[in-house]
C-alpha cells in the first residue's frame, strides 16, 4: 500500500476557491488502492439521492453527475456496509472541489497507518480543454525528480509535480519509452519499454515509491472516458487541489 506521507505537503500550489453550495460536477473516480472493505462507494446525486460506484484500481470509472454542497462532495460507504439497525452509512471521504470545475477525476488513496478510516483524495481537472485526448498526464507522488522520453517528446516533473506529455507523429507508430528518477545527483532507470502513438484516449501516469520495497514504481492508467465538449466558462487549469 502506498505511503502518502509527503503527497499533500508536496502539492504546494494555492487552493482554488470552494464550489458554490449545491453545484454539479461530472466526476470520474480511480482508486490507487482500496480502503479495506470499501471497494464500492455511494456518491451524492440529484434531489438528495445517492448512487453506488464500484471503484477500480485498474481503470478510471464514471463519470457520475455529483452534487457539491458547501464546496465538498461527501462519499458514503456502500449500502452493504451500513449499520444493520438502519443507521446511515458512514462518510468515508470528503472531497473539496475547486470553484468552476465542470469535470474532475478524483484519485482515492487509503489513509496512512494510524489515521482515520477515510479515503484521502486528490482532485485533477478532467475537462477536455485542460486534459485532451492524446495526453499523458504525469503525476509525481515521489520525493525525487523524474523525467521521461516517449519517442522524441520529453517531460519532467519535480517532487509533487504534474506535467503533460503529448505525442506527435503518425497514430499507430511504435516509439521507445524511457523514464528515470534522480537520486544523489544521478539519473537512474525507472522503466524502459515501447508504446504506440494514440490520439483516441488519454493516460494518467503515477510515479511513486513503494514503502514495502523502497523501490520507485510507475503506474500507467488508460483513461477511456469520453471527454465532454468544453463548456463556457471553461474549467480552471490544473494545478490539482489536494484534500486534507
Amino acid at each position: 500500500m502506498l505511503r502518502l506521507l509527503s503527497l499533500f505537503s508536496l502539492f504546494l500550489a494555492p487552493l482554488l476557491p470552494a464550489q458554490d453550495p449545491a453545484a454539479k460536477v461530472s466526476v470520474s473516480f480511480y482508486a490507487f488502492a482500496y480502503l479495506k472493505g470499501h471497494e464500492s462507494v455511494q456518491v451524492p446525486t440529484a434531489a438528495g439521492n445517492f448512487t453506488t460506484v464500484r471503484l477500480s484500481t485498474a481503470n478510471i470509472v464514471g463519470p457520475v453527475e455529483c452534487t457539491v454542497r458547501d464546496g465538498r462532495i461527501a462519499l458514503l460507504a456502500a449500502k452493504a456496509a451500513a449499520d444493520p439497525a438502519g443507521a446511515a452509512p458512514p462518510e468515508i471521504a470528503s472531497i473539496k472541489m475547486p470553484a468552476g470545475l465542470r469535470r474532475a477525476v478524483v484519485i482515492l488513496f487509503p489513509p496512512a497507518a494510524g489515521k482515520t478510516e477515510e479515503y484521502r483524495t486528490l482532485v485533477l481537472n478532467h475537462d477536455a480543454t485542460d486534459f485532451p485526448l492524446g495526453i499523458y498526464r504525469l503525476v509525481n507522488l515521489a520525493n525525487k525528480p523524474v523525467r521521461g522520453a516517449v519517442g522524441r517528446e520529453i517531460v519532467q516533473a519535480k517532487p509533487g509535480g504534474i506535467a503533460d506529455l503529448k505525442l506527435t507523429g503518425t497514430p499507430g507508430t511504435v516509439v521507445p519509452v524511457r523514464f528515470e528518477f534522480q537520486e544523489e545527483d544521478r539519473w537512474n532507470l525507472l522503466t524502459e519499454t515501447r508504446a504506440a502513438i494514440r490520439q483516441d484516449r488519454r493516460w494518467l501516469m503515477f510515479i511513486f515509491e513503494d514503502p514495502a520495497t523502497g523501490r520507485m514504481n510507475i503506474r500507467s492508467i488508460p483513461d477511456r472516458t469520453a471527454p465532454a465538449k468544453p463548456e463556457t466558462p471553461a474549467a480552471p487549469a490544473t494545478p490539482p487541489a489536494p484534500n486534507p
